[in-house]
């Protein structure tokens, strides 16, 4: 079984020397106590130094390193290192990963070397989602719902609520509203406004692979239509996962949990065009299928409102956000640009859109009817974040 780091594949990783847990100093501190889940107070050496090389095509090799590279410096905190690591599984902060291209023979390899600080094993830690519900002020127009829908995936065990702000030794179980399928798993969803805790954190224990098959996922399609590629050698991705606020995209954004994904076509110099797609997962057809957005084009619109800029402002497990730009090309209205702050979570079937703290009108009407079609109607915002407690900060 391939070693993975997340959802990225290690192809036959190896220890360069034996070091494993060489003496680095940890802080380990959950959501509970503090934002930060693994301090390093010393870094004379790496807890774990793995190495190896990526040699899938010329065009997949790079794919998976620059993703690597990405993961590395990106705002994800500890992730599970699992597969084919055997006794180095766990979760561990990246250090650094340093990716190079080898070219040799005619065949595309890229090298890489990752060094990793260890955050405890499932055995030390749990999953710990943590929820802020609040009511964001102007909010939207899409309705008036009060719930905060969050979601844990639905292999995890034994799911308890606790309160981050008291006492985290005392905890209720709660029960799921529902469960939803997705297209790589299925969520439990819990409502957290209606827990007898007014901050609660969702705490479990999980498989690696089954979290993060339900993750909120960005990805640049590289002027791919179609997400994987089949081909006599399998199936092969075509999307690079993308994990950098600062990604410079080569195709269209896409933004996915599973249930709900969401494509936005900028425009370029090279290619004025925008678009916006939605599509919704059909668990029962075991496939995508498309939402069907109002448009200038087929006449229900009276102003041709286009995304002209996408800007990710935050990369998470249990959530994705960004602020999305639009301007209206043709109509009466040409030439308005209005910006919307939009957030996909997992479990969520809708995008939830609010209107920026900056911004003291609402939508314009025929940009809310574009976006109607796949935004919640809630009020509220959950201020989900994925990360990890240590047991023994829980425990009984």
């Amino acid at each position: 079984m391939t070693t993975r780091i997340y959802t990225i594949p290690l192809p036959e990783a190896t220890t360069p020397t034996d070091q494993d847990a060489l003496g680095t100093q940890l802080s380990e501190q959950g959501v509970l106590g503090s934002d930060a889940i693994v301090d390093a107070l010393s870094s004379e050496a790496a807890d774990l130094t793995l190495i190896g090389q990526y040699a899938l095509g010329p065009y997949h090799s790079e794919v998976v390193a620059t993703e690597l590279e990405e993961l590395a410096d990106s705002a994800i905190g500890a992730v599970a290192l699992y597969g084919g690591a055997g006794s180095r599984s766990g979760y561990y902060q990246i250090r650094s990963a340093d990716v190079e291209p080898v070219h040799a023979a005619g065949r595309d390899i890229w090298e890489w070397e990752l060094t990793l600080t260890a955050s405890g094993t499932r055995k030390s830690q749990l999953q710990a989602l943590e929820t802020a519900p609040s009511q964001p002020s102007p909010g939207h127009e899409f309705g008036n719902e009060t719930s905060a829908l969050v979601g844990v995936p639905s292999a995890a065990r034994q799911v308890r609520a606790v309160d981050s702000t008291s006492d985290p030794t005392e905890r209720i179980r709660p029960t799921p509203v529902d469960t939803v399928s997705g297209a790589l798993g299925d969520v439990d969803r819990f409502d957290a406004t209606a827990l007898s805790i007014d901050e609660p954190v969702l705490l479990y224990d999980v498989p690696p692979d089954a979290q993060a098959d339900v993750d909120v996922h960005v990805y640049d399609t590289r002027g791919r239509d179609a997400k994987f590629l089949e081909s006599e050698d399998g199936r092969v991705r075509m999307w690079q996962s993308v994990f950098a606020r600062d990604h410079e995209f080569t195709g269209s954004v896409v933004i996915s949990n599973g249930l709900l994904r969401v494509t936005i076509d900028e425009p370029t110099a090279a290619d004025a065009t925008a678009a916006l797609e939605a599509e919704t997962w059909d668990a029962g057809a075991d496939s995508w299928t498309a939402v069907d957005l109002p448009s200038y084009a087929d006449g229900s619109l009276d102003q041709d409102w286009q995304p002209v800029d996408v800007d990710l402002t935050h990369i998470g497990q249990a959530r994705v956000a960004a602020q999305v730009e639009f301007e209206a090309v043709a109509g009466d209205d040409e030439g308005d640009v209005y910006a919307v702050d939009v957030e996909l979570e997992r479990g969520r079937k809708a995008v939830e859109v609010w209107v920026p703290n900056s911004v003291a009108e609402l939508p314009p009407p025929d940009l809310e009817a574009l976006l109607e079609p796949v935004a919640s109607t809630s009020v509220v915002d959950s201020g989900v974040e994925q990360g990890l407690v240590a047991r023994e900060e829980v425990r009984l």
